[in-house]
């Protein structure tokens, strides 16, 4: 049986790249989404719709509840993941001392609070059959942030953070923890970068390119896989030269 893997923010341009690239190497997906329904069915039907043991989930990662909920469902619907990447998130553009502290929380709470209680409900499954893949989505903006990234280099940042305080938990249970700090990719967030800053960007990266999602999605697959047992509490840097 093809191992169950949960991706979060299943929707969007990086998300979507890597359950395309996990569906074709055989894993069945539980696909998340929250608002996107319509892009959600088109990607389940493009994956080959529940034929092929992809299945969707809504939920507002936001609240435990929702959590709760969607992890119930995938254990009655499909059985225990194996795989999570913890791939939603948002962005925020504002001066650190600007911020409202309602906008400071919100990207806190997508960022980081709704990763870390989704690997908090999957841990004890992973534990039961001591096994198990915990990937976190950080940024290059973590360890390079520009003017007006504070909080959501912030909320990385503490993935990272968790991801090492993870690793050494979970070792003795045959469960990696690892995260990948992208840089500037061809999908996903780099559409809410206007043009001029998108050249800058290339411009700054040794590679003078953006990134291809197939090139991240790759990369997860092989912290996914049995031959990456041996790596956990990783931070792995797909940047171009952008950060080393």
């Amino acid at each position: 049986m093809s191992r169950i893997a949960l991706i979060s923010g299943s929707t969007g341009g990086l998300g979507s790249a890597l359950a395309r690239k996990m569906a074709k190497a055989g894993y069945r997906l539980a696909l998340h989404y929250f608002q996107h329904v319509e892009e959600a069915k088109a990607l389940q039907k493009e994956l080959g719709g529940e034929e092929n043991h992809h299945q969707l989930f809504q939920a507002d990662l936001r609240k435990e509840e929702d959590v709760i909920s969607m992890m119930n469902s995938i254990r009655r619907n499909m059985g225990s993941v194996e795989v999570l990447v913890n791939n939603a998130g948002i962005p925020f553009s504002g001066l650190s001392w600007k911020q409202s502290l309602e906008s400071w929380q919100e990207v806190f709470n997508v960022n980081t609070t709704a990763a870390w209680m989704l690997s908090k409900h999957c841990i004890p499954q992973m534990r039961t059959y001591e096994t198990g893949r915990i990937i976190y989505i950080s940024s290059v903006v973590a360890h390079r942030p520009l003017a007006g990234t504070s909080a959501y280099a912030a909320s990385k940042s503490a993935l990272e953070g968790l991801t090492r305080a993870q690793a050494v938990e979970l070792a003795h249970f045959n469960i990696t923890v690892n995260c990948i700090a992208p840089g500037y990719f061809d999908a996903g967030m780099i559409h809410s970068v206007d043009e001029p800053l998108q050249e800058k960007i290339k411009s700054a990266t040794p590679a003078s390119r953006l990134g291809h999602a197939d090139e991240l999605a790759a990369a997860t697959l092989y912290l996914c896989s049995e031959e990456a047992s041996f790596t956990t509490g990783q931070i792995i840097h797909i940047n171009g030269g952008l950060y080393i």
